[in-house]
């Protein structure tokens, strides 16, 4: 058997949407700040610098940037949007940005005075407004840059996390709608069941002793699939429970029901839904076969087409379609559809309807997709 698993229930499992990986921050943020220095050390060095200038120079103009980025990125750690509204977001970083841009640039300014002050050749060091303002503008564009990098990741972690428990959260619904199905299903079967052999005990006591040993044998797989929540089993276990199931009417209807069965070995071996077959072939008796005194011939067939795995049930007279307002009598049909819709999601069909020689056929297309693991 190959039940369904429950996905993992616990949400500590994932990172908090609106943190990012301390490691990821400092791999990316050492790479893009190697990067950065290493475009000012070369452009001192094609100005005719020293290697020694060029690289104190490039550090110099390079590290109050890198630690711009950092405190920018702390920033956007901590001002989530849209959830803290836009106005109040736009209102933090139109503070920010002047501010922290111009203490990166003054920093750039100071350690230059620094790197003149105990490198170099005796010249005075001297403050140039418009190398001022080229610095200010570079920090102000890696204030930007950063801002919309890290806001871009947090919102995307966000909304892959939001993704993931909104697939979590049907996940659940469908087990849970899975669950409720099976609850329907086993009662509706038992009464089923249990109505064709009391039919049996006045008339035919022997038949009918008969009759519950083949019931105990229906009811063992019907508990099975019930207790241990098996949505999924082998063809052949539906198979064999569904044969089971043909004894049992083939007691109570004695001649009066003929049957032909055929499956494709390798279809057997295919996954398919607990109870998908006996519902098909219980609706061809009940409503195709037994109403009728001389009863009526029933075949059933699975085989693999192309991607679907086949099962067709037809029979002589006219039976029950999935889609007919049945009440109690058509309840395994319906909980068989909503099954498939909840299992598949629209890639598994079920279709009923007369035959040009007036015969009744159901057929049932599921995505042969699975093959079963025996123990």
């Amino acid at each position: 058997m190959c039940p369904a698993k429950m996905p993992p229930s616990s949400a500590d499992a994932r990172p908090k949407a609106d943190q990012l990986p301390r490691g990821q921050v400092v791999l990316v943020c050492a790479g893009v700040w190697l990067i950065y220095a290493a475009v000012y050390a070369s452009v001192f060095v094609l100005s005719g610098y020293p290697a020694g200038s060029a690289l104190r120079g490039a550090i110099a103009n390079a590290l109050p940037d890198g630690l711009l980025a950092l405190v920018v990125i702390a920033t956007a750690r901590r001002l989530a949007w849209p959830g803290t509204g836009a106005q109040r977001f736009f209102a933090v970083h139109a503070f920010l940005a002047p501010g922290l841009s111009l203490a990166a640039a003054s920093l750039k300014y100071a350690l230059l005075w620094v790197d003149v002050s105990l490198f170099g050749t005796g010249s005075e060091f001297r403050f140039n407004w418009g190398i001022a303002a080229w610095h200010l503008f570079l920090s102000l564009l890696v204030y930007v840059a950063t801002a919309g990098a890290a806001h871009a990741q947090v919102n995307a972690r966000r909304i892959r996390s939001a993704a993931e428990a909104i697939e979590k959260a049907e996940t659940l619904r469908a087990r849970a709608e899975l669950s409720a199905l099976r609850a329907q299903l086993n009662p509706h079967f038992l009464f089923n069941v249990l109505h064709s052999v009391l039919g049996l005990v006045r008339r035919d006591p022997q038949l009918a002793e008969r009759s519950l040993e083949r019931l105990g044998d229906l009811l063992r797989y019907a508990l099975h699939v019930h207790r241990d929540g098996v949505d999924w089993t082998a063809l052949r276990h539906e198979w064999e429970f569904t044969e089971c199931y043909l004894d049992l009417e083939t007691i109570r209807l004695g001649e009066r029901l003929r049957t032909k069965i055929q499956a494709d070995p390798a279809a057997l071996d295919r996954l398919v839904p607990s109870f998908s077959l006996q519902p098909l072939v219980e609706n061809a008796i009940r409503h195709g076969i037994a109403p009728h005194a001389g009863g009526g011939s029933l075949r059933i067939s699975a085989a693999l087409n192309g991607g679907s795995l086949r099962l067709e049930v037809e029979n002589d007279c006219e039976g029950l379609s999935p889609s007919s307002p049945a009440g109690e009598s058509g309840m395994g049909l319906r909980v068989l559809q909503e099954r498939l819709e909840a299992l598949y999601g629209g890639r598994a069909t079920l279709q009923a309807g007369a035959t040009p020689d007036g015969r009744f056929r159901v057929v049932l297309d599921l995505p042969a997709t699975g093959i079963a693991e025996e123990p």
